[in-house]
């Protein structure tokens, strides 16, 4: 299933290679863009369910009262999955609004209650730690991190060193196996992807 998921982000267009400039102002051999899945139930569906078994295996439903997200794209796979397992759903915002009450924090958060926080890519991991800093501040345990694209550019060492681990449905390195494999990539690109990754460890 996971494989068939993989080659439909593809055909999707919501993994892209080439040569890309991120919103960072790196240069990147990818581009991947999750927005798209949510528009074909049955794909969405086949990640959601990939993220709940992951929960059921690795974190257990016992050891979850909510789902967090970050906008904007994690939301609706953080939407999906709280309403699947029956948790509650919080999201935090990038920066307070201007009117209002002014929160970052969305949603009702008991106190002492434990968040799993969730999103659909893992980069760098700054819009994850700044969640896990605010969740933490209003009252909430966290522990985890899901996504379901790890990127490998630092998420899983940034989130370790606030005692977060980093969980996910799927590393980039092998989302381009599976295409390679499927004769869906070319060797070229395979190794572009390998070298972007060692690049990126090392300069961490």
């Amino acid at each position: 299933m996971l494989d068939a998921l993989v080659e439909f982000l593809l055909k999707s267009n919501a993994i892209r290679f080439g040569l890309f400039r991120l919103s960072s102002g790196k240069e990147s051999t990818y581009y991947i863009d999750l927005r798209v899945l949510p528009s074909f139930p049955a794909y969405f569906k086949m990640a959601i369910d990939a993220l709940r078994r992951k929960v059921d295996h690795e974190i257990g439903l016992r050891d979850i009262d909510y789902i967090c997200s970050v906008p904007t794209a994690g939301i609706a796979y953080a939407s999906a999955l709280a309403y699947s397992i029956g948790k509650g759903m919080l999201y935090v915002r990038a920066e307070a609004k201007d009117h209002g009450t002014g929160k970052l924090l969305e949603g009702y958060l008991s106190p002492g209650s434990r968040v799993l926080l969730l999103d659909d890519v893992a980069t760098t991991g700054r819009s994850l730690v700044h969640a896990v800093e605010v969740v933490r501040s209003n009252g909430g345990v966290v522990d985890n991190a899901l996504v379901l694209i790890d990127r490998c550019e630092g998420a899983t060492e940034l989130l370790a060193s606030k005692d977060v681990r980093l969980l996910s449905i799927i590393r980039i390195d092998e989302v381009a196996e599976i295409l390679h494999d499927a004769n869906l990539l070319d060797e070229d690109m395979l190794k572009a992807i390998r070298r972007q990754i060692e690049y990126q460890q090392r300069n961490k």
